[in-house]
């Protein structure tokens, strides 16, 4: 037991007053006469030991009387959570929960500011010697030691949103580490989110912990959400319409109407729509604009709803991407280059491709094998040292003439679990079905029937030993084109030599539209954004041997040196964990910025779902628990700023009260009882 106001314990010291009126009582006597005292002897005797007695009891009483008063003013109170066990009296846990969905407000007060003033209240009622753990979402500025009231109030005070969560097994996990698996006592300030609070197996709780949580809820929470954004296209380009998704949900029981504006790099492109969304809809909806300019762009979306959208942080999603990222081709051959012209045309006639066409036979060097898009025409011994350094490239393998041999051909395809056998001599043509294929999809849309496809005289079995993707095939059904993926490296094997004596298909009309294809289906796929809590391994496709590289946000007020690894020949930036904070960040080699990403909260509480009291003690009781934890609604709600300290204390107060009422009837008894003649 403690005293709420310990300050006035020095009126314990008004007991003196009946000390000095009992002993000011002792000196006064009254003399009376009596012509014989013979027979009042005994009952003079008898009425000392009475007085006696009755003083000592009024004294008693009165000093009782005193001291119950003075101690009930001082409010006495049991803390729950502060019991006398050893040293863990003296320690005490807070969670404070600042995800986004404590910003929801009420009287125009965040949840997260209400539970914060509750929480410094809490503080400020315990003893000076009390150490606090206090806990937040945030790891980055949570505290491994205790602080005491003043540093604990402070970091509450300082506290701000955050989308980062920590699950309930994670948060028990946290307070058992903080007591040195002692028992915790601990305060928790929380929304009790649904995805936030994932209950799935038994809490390592240690015995005697107890957890008071008070919950902090509306009844009546709105939002609406921008989710994702993408592009259908993996290539951006300018001077031609663009087109971007997004996916918007309405998670309110009431229709609405919201204007969505898009800004790319502030004011190169300013757009904006305007969407109705039913009730609890999700909708895609696009916005179409055309950039004139090459370079990095970032790109900002908002939305502005309703007045009754509690959330704000999923109002907004920021992406970045690059318009002159170049896909560098490289074309092998040995030689003879019979097709290289037909490559070069079409590549060259592409602004986003850098073409590169080299004789293996002249020697080759890193640059020449690290493009994107790696084409082999027709090589009949492949050098072990080329495909060794093949990174995560894409490649493309037109097989050698059918009069060459396909022992190093062979020897390739082997790590594909792929090979060649030759067929008999015959003449194959391409089937009309190829155009209507999904590899083709948008490509031909009016077909003219009778159509004069590419043939071919020799032609190879594709044999497999793992399964492949079938693009375009004869008309006997005989693949041509097959697709396959390993160890994250894409291959795209024709069947057939496209050497003009074989085949006509380089000058086919058919040409194009296969390998632009191929091109599109192996571009850099470009990551618009990343949620903080999963920020995806990044690869970077420079030589990083000489340099380190930095990550810095767009003030430069953050910088950190990424871990980074070689994984599959290329330097991958590895960033998850390290990046928590929204915003846009700059990859740099130097002093240099070779990439640009984006950073947005995660959409977890978007939908804003908490666990009710029912709700929560039911889970609590599927697994036993329930006894651990004591779950109570903030009155603050109802402005008692009193709210906590009542709902987590016992008050003793009244008893004392009572006592000292028993203790002046007694008095009175007491007087009575003692004025009857003996």
């Amino acid at each position: 037991m403690s005293f709420q106001y310990p300050q006035f314990l020095w009126a314990l010291s008004l007991v003196i007053i009946p000390i000095l009126i009992h002993l000011f009582n002792l000196q006064r006597y009254k003399t009376l006469y009596f012509s014989d005292l013979t027979l009042l002897k005994s009952i003079q005797i008898e009425s000392k030991k009475r007085s006696r007695v009755k003083n000592f009891l009024l004294l008693l009483c009165r000093i009782l009387l005193v001291s119950l008063l003075v101690i009930a003013f001082c409010k006495p109170i049991s803390n729950p959570l502060n019991s006398s066990q050893g040293l863990t009296s003296q320690r005490i846990g807070i969670y404070l929960d600042n995800s986004y969905s404590m910003s929801s407000t009420n009287d125009s007060q965040s949840l997260l500011e209400i539970a914060k003033s509750d929480a410094i209240h809490l503080i400020n009622s315990c003893s000076n010697e009390t150490r606090f753990y206090v806990l937040t979402n945030d790891k980055t500025t949570n505290k491994g030691y205790s602080l005491d009231k003043e540093q604990a109030k402070s970091h509450i005070q300082n506290t701000t949103f955050t989308s980062a969560n920590m699950e309930l097994n994670q948060l028990v996990l946290n307070q058992n580490e903080q007591f040195k698996s002692n028992p915790v006592y601990s305060y928790w300030f929380t929304d009790l989110q649904k995805n936030q609070f994932n209950h799935d197996a038994k809490l390592q709780i240690t015995d005697s912990s107890q957890f008071l949580v008070s919950l902090y809820q509306r009844d009546d929470m709105y939002n609406i959400s921008i989710d994702s954004i993408w592009f259908k296209e993996k290539d951006r380009k300018i001077l031609v319409e663009d087109e971007v998704f997004i996916k918007i949900t309405n998670w309110n029981d009431k229709r609405s109407e919201i204007q969505l504006k898009l800004i790319i790099n502030e004011s190169e492109i300013i757009t904006q729509k305007l969407v109705s969304l039913e009730k609890f809809q999700e909708k895609t909806v696009s916005i179409k604009y055309i950039l004139k300019t090459h370079g990095v762009k970032m790109g900002e979306l908002y939305i502005n709803d309703v007045s009754y959208n509690d959330l704000k942080y999923d109002d907004k999603l920021i992406f970045t991407y690059s318009t002159n990222d170049q896909y560098k081709v490289n074309y092998l051959y040995l030689d003879s280059n019979f097709n290289e012209y037909a490559f070069k045309s079409l590549f060259n006639t592409l602004n986003e491709v850098s073409f590169e066409s080299v004789n293996i036979s002249d020697g080759f060097n890193e640059n020449d094998i690290d493009g994107n898009l790696i084409i082999l025409d027709e090589i009949e011994s492949i050098p072990k040292s080329i495909y060794q350094q093949f990174k995560d490239q894409h490649i493309v393998l037109i097989p050698p003439p059918f009069y060459k041999s396909l022992e190093s051909t062979n020897l390739f395809l082997k790590s594909y679990g792929l090979s060649l056998n030759r067929k008999p001599i015959a003449s194959y043509t391409l089937s009309e079905k190829n155009l209507l294929s999904p590899f083709f999809k948008n490509v031909f849309k009016d077909l003219d029937q009778n159509i004069d496809l590419p043939k071919f005289k020799t032609t190879y079995e594709i044999k497999s030993a793992n399964n492949v993707r079938s693009l375009m095939g004869y008309e006997n059904d005989d693949d041509f084109l097959v697709e396959t993926i390993q160890n994250n490296k894409t291959l795209y094997l024709f069947n057939s030599s496209f050497h003009p004596e074989n085949s006509n298909i380089t000058s086919h009309a058919i040409f194009v539209p296969t390998f632009l294809k191929i091109k599109e289906n192996t571009s850099i796929n470009q990551d618009l954004y990343y949620l903080t809590s999963h920020v995806k391994p990044i690869k970077i496709r420079q030589d990083l041997r000489s340099t380190k590289i930095i990550i810095s946000d767009q003030n430069n007020k953050f910088s950190i040196h990424p871990t980074t690894k070689l994984v599959n020949g290329s330097p991958t930036l590895y960033l998850n964990g390290v990046l928590e904070k929204e915003g846009l960040y700059y990859i740099k080699k130097e002093d240099s910025v070779i990439k640009t990403i984006s950073l947005n909260s995660n959409r977890r509480e978007s939908e804003l779902q908490s666990f009710q009291f029912n709700d929560f003690t039911s889970l609590l009781e599927k697994y036993d628990q329930n006894s651990f934890f004591k779950l109570v609604r903030s009155n603050k709600m109802d402005d008692n700023r009193e709210y906590f300290t009542l709902q987590s204390q016992k008050d003793y107060w009244i008893y004392f009260i009572v006592l000292a009422l028993i203790f002046i009837i007694l008095e009175i008894i007491i007087i009575k009882y003692y004025e009857k003649p003996v």
